[in-house]
């Protein structure tokens, strides 16, 4: 387990405890690790899963199908980033979204229902872990809201700026979009050949300009309004 210290010193969850106190707090939540092959799902819609932890290597796609059976894109999970927690929490409630690996994939199984179990009272750490996992959905939060945001928009050009006003810029001005082309339009919702019009509509109005997964803003006021 003490192999995989690096991933958790670069997680929320562990932020304000020391290394040497890894080993309590994974005891205290049952830790296991676990391997998923590529495309085997972690969880499925509906399901009452206690599949629940920390992504410690690979990337998962979180996603849900509208009604016509069509998938939506919610999110991707990179390594340190947890998942499930809010699930443990209301008592394990049937899964509204389905997790996926989209690469092999290391999981660390936690659960983190017993952080509100007697037997873990006198865990030391028990107070900050809940801490740092409720900052950790709070997060959570203001991402789906800005996803809620994206998705009011009914002009294309609107739902990029948003997700481009998520991201930070390299030092020299450049963003690095996280998803190729056909995973941003699924994440956007809109259709992956109306997003490449809309991205070189806006290149030729010399309001950006790309190359692959970057991204530099040519006018200063697209993303300021």
């Amino acid at each position: 387990m003490e192999k995989y210290y690096s991933i958790l010193q670069q997680c929320g969850m562990f932020h304000g405890i020391q290394p040497r106190r890894y080993r309590d707090v994974l005891d205290c939540l049952h830790a296991s690790v676990h391997q998923y092959p590529r495309n085997t799902h972690l969880v499925e819609l509906g399901e009452q899963s206690h599949n629940t932890g920390i992504l410690l290597d690979g990337t998962v796609e979180e996603f849900l199908y509208d009604e016509n059976g069509n998938q939506v894109s919610i999110c991707r999970l990179a390594s340190g980033q947890i998942f499930g927690a809010e699930l443990a929490c209301t008592g394990w409630s049937t899964s509204p979204v389905c997790l996926r690996a989209d690469s092999d994939c290391t999981v660390l199984r936690l659960d983190f229902s017993a952080l509100m179990s007697q037997q873990t009272m006198t865990c030391p750490c028990r107070m900050q872990v809940t801490a740092n996992l409720m900052q950790d959905m709070a997060q959570q939060l203001l991402f789906f809201n800005t996803k809620v945001r994206i998705l009011a928009q009914k002009r294309l050009r609107d739902r990029l700026k948003i997700y481009l006003q998520t991201l930070t810029p390299d030092n020299k001005g450049c963003y690095h979009l996280l998803y190729s082309r056909t995973e941003l339009a699924d994440f956007l919702c809109v259709d992956r050949s109306a997003l490449s019009r809309e991205l070189c509509r806006m290149r030729d109005e010399k309001v950006i300009e790309f190359s692959g997964a970057k991204i530099k803003i040519l006018d200063h006021d697209f993303l300021r309004h």
